[in-house]
């Protein structure tokens, strides 16, 4: 694929990931009888429309979003009280199309999975064991090349953590090749067995091969600690993982793989999780200040399926998964004109006893909203051309 048409694909996939979250907003709808006046794909300018039934579908000039159009329930008479039966629907309907960018996630995700696809392996060697930990009480070192789990071949972190969470109560033999000889440990004692708890540095949708169980045997500051778990406060006792160490993987490479339809919905979820934890991070427990900025914008993202179509349709789907649920995050923030600040507001009128706030107010916040909003955009597209001239 040309490098042109590779940064062209950004378009196509925002417009699928539009269309898919705005569909979510639509049939709800439908379901509940409520008129859907406009169908829009982009902000205006209108470059085409039709009406079909009852409503408009239009097709807009900037690609960076779209709009279901429910005069009913966003510009009613504001002087009637809502119903709480009302309500309820458009706390849904609004709801509805990110919870349709995670389906459209776990769809991908389940679908890559299921079908043949490629993986990062290579040899999983033991890059560090923590004094006083099982790993070291059974033997093992640093430098260690895990070759087999109950005679179950190691070449990847999934099969790694797979064979050991599968035998978290039964004996462990391990296979483990050092100094080009091969040697076979017995199992940890049960009553050394803590739960592992193996976390990538980087999601696994980026291709990053690198990972570690958690094991830090040092003082730390609560300010770091609180960066693995988010519960914890002073006196609190953090445990290593189950056998101490630090995994890495030596001369990585891609090898193939396919899973069973009930694998693959497990990963599917697992890697969900994985990503909604990188994004809390990012957004939540990530205060540090640092000059390369958090978001991309338009520009960025076309510079990623740039990068994606070099690497074939398996990437392009990887990123079409990440952004459809980075999406759905992103609307769910309680601010207008956002899907989380339409949730907000009718909250609000609950509280309120049915009651909603008067529209000129309303009007002036999704005003002062879509200002900031297209504000962020033409930050981030300028902090996106910046990082591209600087390398």
């Amino acid at each position: 694929m040309s490098e042109l048409l590779g940064y062209l694909l950004f378009i196509p996939i925002i417009f699928i990931i539009v269309v898919f979250h705005e569909f979510g907003h639509f049939i709800i709808a439908k379901i509940f009888k409520i008129e859907v006046e406009e169908f829009a794909i982009g902000f205006p300018p209108r470059l085409f429309a039709k009406k079909i039934s009852s409503t408009i579908i239009s097709l807009n000039a900037i690609p960076l979003g779209g709009y279901v159009k429910l005069p009913s329930i966003e510009t009613p008479d504001k002087k009637e009280r809502f119903s709480k039966t009302l309500s309820i629907k458009k706390i849904i309907i609004f709801s509805m199309g990110s919870f349709f960018n995670f389906l459209m996630t776990f769809l991908i995700l389940v679908f890559i999975f299921l079908t043949p696809h490629k993986i990062w392996g290579g040899e999983i060697y033991i890059e560090k064991v923590a004094p006083n930990s099982p790993a070291e009480i059974s033997g093992l070192i640093q430098g260690d090349i895990i070759k087999k789990i109950n005679n179950n071949p190691i070449n990847t972190i999934d099969k790694l953590v797979n064979n050991i969470s599968e035998n978290k109560n039964s004996p462990t033999k391990i296979i483990i090749e050092r100094n080009k000889n091969l040697s076979v440990f017995g199992s940890i004692s049960q009553t050394e067995r803590k739960e592992l708890n193996i976390t990538p540095r980087e999601s696994s949708i980026k291709r990053k091969v690198v990972q570690n169980v958690q094991n830090i045997n040092e003082e730390v500051s609560l300010e770091l600690a609180k960066k693995y778990n988010s519960k914890l406060e002073i006196g609190d006792e953090m445990t290593e993982g189950k056998m101490g160490v630090l995994i890495n993987i030596k001369n990585p490479k891609q090898i193939d793989a396919q899973l069973s339809f009930n694998e693959s919905i497990k990963k599917s979820y697992i890697t969900m999780g994985l990503l909604f934890s990188g994004i809390k991070y990012i957004f939540i427990e990530n205060n540090e200040l640092s000059g390369e900025s958090k978001f991309t914008g338009p520009v960025g993202i076309a510079q990623l399926t740039n990068q994606s179509s070099k690497q074939g349709l398996q990437s392009i789907a990887e990123l079409v998964a990440l952004i459809s649920f980075s999406l759905g995050i992103f609307n769910l923030i309680p601010f207008p004109p956002l899907d989380g600040g339409k949730l907000f507001l009718e909250l609000i009128t609950i509280s309120r006893n049915g009651y909603p706030l008067p529209s000129t107010f309303t009007y002036r916040i999704q005003l002062i909203g879509v200002s900031i909003l297209f504000g962020l955009i033409i930050f981030v597209t300028l902090s996106d051309i910046i990082n591209i001239f600087n390398g």
